[in-house]
């Protein structure tokens, strides 16, 4: 018989669920993992930054059978760990239970959506991603949006941007409030191809908004930029400094400025001055519906590397 455990991050034994934990990653198919040794996972489930929230154990005769958790991400979303449940030996019931457990904990929390991001995807990956999203339909969440996620070599940039009129002038984003810039950033993501962000509501939006732009996160503040034209708001772009690469958030522009080169003009921009600041690569994703953003991306040198696949679940 399966018995099911609802934790905090307290209450969890890290040895055990390290060690369950490793064994399950070394036999099953999964990209993306939260450490390569028992040690490093250990670590992991210790550090209350990258432990979820709430975790939910499967034993059977004593011994773990799989889990899965959820972390609070902002007061109305939360977000599920990529490429759980951990399972194995592979079960879909048992996977659905623990994911219903996760729904009715982000519930109760007074949260209307959860998320799940297979990251790190590629084609030899795709069935155990099936398996997964069996997992997640049976416990009622639905099929969202697929990504592809891209990389540039910034030191073989080879592009040419526009000429801007005399009215434009380029602004740090430092210099840039987020009340001032989420109207502009409201309008231009409504306009654009991003699916997922039409789907949430507008509490939703400025929340997800407030955690990218977010100002308490190492970002490059040379390469974040915001185009003016006079006093308004033309194209935007934030650049997050991770260990060993750049990622690009939230690049856009403004409904009445589309189509006219000025988006390529500010990524652009953005790409030249990382790369005089010594950075080597920046990482971006992309709906796979939204053509025009990718060929955009592919002008300015950005080149398809792995991907992603997202499952929902909304309160009713």
């Amino acid at each position: 018989m399966v018995n099911f455990e609802r934790h905090n991050r307290e209450s969890i034994d890290v040895d055990e669920l390290a060690t369950f934990t490793f064994e399950a990653y070394e036999a099953l198919p999964i990209p993306y993992k939260y450490g390569d040794t028992k040690e490093r996972i250990a670590e992991w489930f210790r550090n209350p930054n990258d432990c979820p929230d709430f975790l939910s154990i499967a034993r059977e005769n004593g011994k773990i059978r799989g889990w899965s958790g959820v972390y609070h991400w902002t007061d109305s979303m939360a977000y599920f760990l990529a490429w759980h449940p951990l399972v194995y030996p592979p079960d879909i019931e048992i996977g659905s239970h623990l994911v219903q457990n996760c729904i009715e904990y982000t519930n109760s929390s007074g949260r209307e959506r959860m998320e799940v991001f297979l990251m790190e995807l590629t084609d030899e990956h795709r069935d155990y991603a099936a398996t997964c999203g069996e997992m997640y339909t049976a416990a009622g969440m639905k099929r969202g949006y697929e990504w592809t996620f891209m990389d540039a070599d910034l030191k073989n940039l080879d592009f040419r941007l526009r000429e801007i009129p005399e009215s434009m002038h380029i602004k740090s984003l430092v210099e840039v409030t987020n009340d001032e810039l989420w109207s502009d950033y409201d309008r231009a993501f409504s306009a654009g191809g991003d699916r997922r962000y039409l789907t949430q509501s507008v509490v939703q939006r400025r929340e997800q908004f407030d955690s990218f732009f977010s100002r308490n996160v190492a970002y490059e503040r040379d390469a974040s930029i915001v185009l003016f034209d006079g006093e308004k708001i033309v194209s935007f772009v934030k650049i997050d400094i991770h260990n060993d690469y750049l990622f690009v958030h939230g690049i856009g522009v403004v409904p009445e400025y589309s189509r006219q080169g000025f988006a390529k003009y500010v990524l652009g921009t953005s790409m030249i001055r990382a790369a005089e600041n010594g950075h080597s690569l920046m990482k971006l994703e992309v709906d796979i519906g939204n053509q025009g953003a990718i060929s955009l991306y592919e002008r300015l040198g950005f080149k398809h590397m792995k991907g992603s696949i997202s499952y929902i679940w909304e309160k009713a």
